[in-house]
């Protein structure tokens, strides 16, 4: 007979081991001895370390006074120019790229929109921006040649030989421009910071030159657009037809020979292809580009010496636009 009392038996008939169970209420007696990956530290070190090594380079090459632009070069323009051009970079320097990156640092600066910034004011030959470290911004350019001002809605701007417009004049050649027309004036009183008067009308010791109204009294030609051509003018646009424009620098350079007065202004009318000049003794004369400008300058200065004589004076303008007449007026309608 089994003995069911017997602890032997109780011991072997068990299913279940001590070892695996526990109190539910007191498992962290199990764990005492587990530790954390010593790897993993070392991981989260070495990335905080390599976050406050970016920072302090990052501060370093964009924040600090190290990198920051302090010098612009301009080479190659007109001091005028160079001021322009100055304060565009300058400008330029406050702004941000990316939201917060500050472009007086040398390695964050925009070139690209720096020479786009220029462009906008001025039409050049050539244009170059360059960055030398550790702080210096090099602008090279080239200027156009200003062969004429053109007037157009208020703005005095400078054209090269094609026609295209290159800038703004600058205030000094805007006061250069003394012979405009009536309502008109270079230069606002406040720019030049009072009234003027003319050195000769105070100075009577002042050599006046007898031929002055044979000559032309402005430095380059100026061209009117009284709203026949229209438009928005700006840098690299054309201001003038070529070919109108060749007529209007032939005439401003031997009108005056022919006429026997000094050109005052050219007003424009493309459409038919006409080049209207005003003279300084009052009159005009119609100019066309379809009719080479020496047929029309001999022209000219036949009928001024044939039929015009002494009645110079009374001229309201003399029109070389047809082949085969020349017309002419006087004030009163005489003709």
């Amino acid at each position: 007979m089994k003995d069911y009392h017997s602890k032997k038996s109780l011991r072997s008939t068990r299913d279940y081991s001590r070892r695996n169970y526990g109190n539910p209420l007191f498992g962290g007696q199990n764990n005492k001895r587990k530790t954390r990956d010593p790897r993993l530290l070392k991981i989260i070190v070495l990335i905080t370390i390599s976050f406050a090594l970016l920072l302090f380079v990052g501060w370093y090459l964009f924040w600090s006074q190290s990198f920051r632009i302090s010098n612009i070069t301009i080479e190659g323009v007109s001091a005028d120019t160079s001021t322009i051009i100055r304060e565009l970079m300058e400008s330029r320097l406050q702004k941000r790229r990316l939201i917060f990156l500050p472009q007086a640092s040398i390695f964050i600066f925009d070139t690209k929109t720096a020479e786009s910034d220029i462009t906008q004011k001025f039409y050049l030959n050539s244009l170059e921006i360059r960055k030398k470290l550790p702080g210096t911004i090099l602008v090279k350019a080239e200027e156009k040649t200003s062969v004429g001002a053109f007037l157009a809605k208020g703005q005095f701007l400078a054209i090269d030989e094609e026609g295209y417009v290159i800038r703004e004049l600058t205030k000094r050649e805007r006061i250069a421009l003394i012979d405009l027309p009536e309502g008109f004036e270079g230069v606002a009183a406040g720019e030049l910071g009072a009234e003027s008067v003319g050195v000769g009308d105070i100075d009577p010791n002042t050599i006046t030159d007898p031929d002055k109204d044979r000559k032309n009294s402005n430095p380059i030609p100026l061209i009117l657009d009284w709203d026949k051509v229209g438009g928005d003018y700006e840098p690299s646009g054309t201001a003038v037809a070529n070919e109108m424009l060749k007529l209007v620098l032939q005439a401003y350079n031997q009108l005056s020979d022919v006429s026997g007065t000094g050109v005052r202004w050219f007003v424009l009318d493309p459409a038919a292809d006409t080049v209207d000049v005003m003279l300084k003794e009052g009159w005009h004369v119609y100019l066309t580009t379809l009719i080479p400008f020496e047929t029309q300058a001999t022209r000219l200065s036949l009928v001024l010496r044939e039929k015009i004589g002494e009645r110079r004076g009374e001229l309201e303008y003399v029109d070389l636009r047809y082949d085969e007449r020349i017309f002419f007026r006087f004030i009163g309608g005489d003709n």
